[in-house]
């Protein structure tokens, strides 16, 4: 599993991390894991660190990105040009679910189909490929744009539950769901 094929969908290319990365794309995921505003709809905190320590322990955890527990790829656009990343995680051995998620990093390429694109990608590779039967995130309330985009995809909403990290505390999420028939009767993508 660790040699992961770039997957194709109708307006971005998922580029598995096993990969790779040029410094100039490492520098724009660390200046998004700086960013307040998308943070903020991510529900992370600033990363705060040097380029290069960033690097080192990025790309030192490179080997375990496209493997049978995760498969994580980097977003690009029509021009080959990182725009965000997305990922399948905790998959078991004998398992047939997953948990996504999906951060578009660059701001000039929100709301326009690029994050609905990398999504519906994903998650046909997760169900044809990987042989799921259902992939489930979780959003925060006040992230309306990233819910339209996954209720386009598919997904439902299963329920609003309170879950703590170390950024946020304790605070709201909603469980989003999705399986192979639901996604077969979602509306394609533009």
């Amino acid at each position: 599993m660790s040699s992961a094929a770039t997957l194709q969908g109708r307006r971005v290319t998922l580029r598995p991390y096993s990969r790779g990365f040029t410094d100039a794309e490492l520098k724009r995921l660390l200046s998004w894991a700086r960013d307040p505003d998308v943070l903020e709809l991510a529900g992370g905190s600033p990363l705060n660190m040097s380029f290069e320590r960033f690097r080192n322990a990025f790309l030192a955890q490179l080997p375990r990105r496209n493997t049978a527990m995760e498969q994580q790829f980097a977003i690009l656009d029509e021009n080959g040009e990182i725009i965000g990343r997305i990922g399948l995680f905790g998959m078991r051995p004998g398992s047939d679910r997953a948990e996504l998620g999906v951060v578009i990093g660059d701001q000039a390429f929100w709301g326009r189909g690029y994050g609905r694109d990398a999504v519906g990608t994903l998650v046909d590779f997760g169900f044809d490929q990987l042989g799921l039967r259902s992939i489930k995130l979780y959003t925060l309330p006040e992230n309306h744009r990233a819910q339209a985009a996954f209720e386009a995809s598919g997904f439902a909403r299963e329920r609003m539950l309170e879950r703590f990290s170390f950024e946020r505390g304790t605070h709201a999420e909603i469980e989003m769901l999705i399986t192979p028939q639901a996604r077969a009767a979602a509306e394609p993508a533009e």
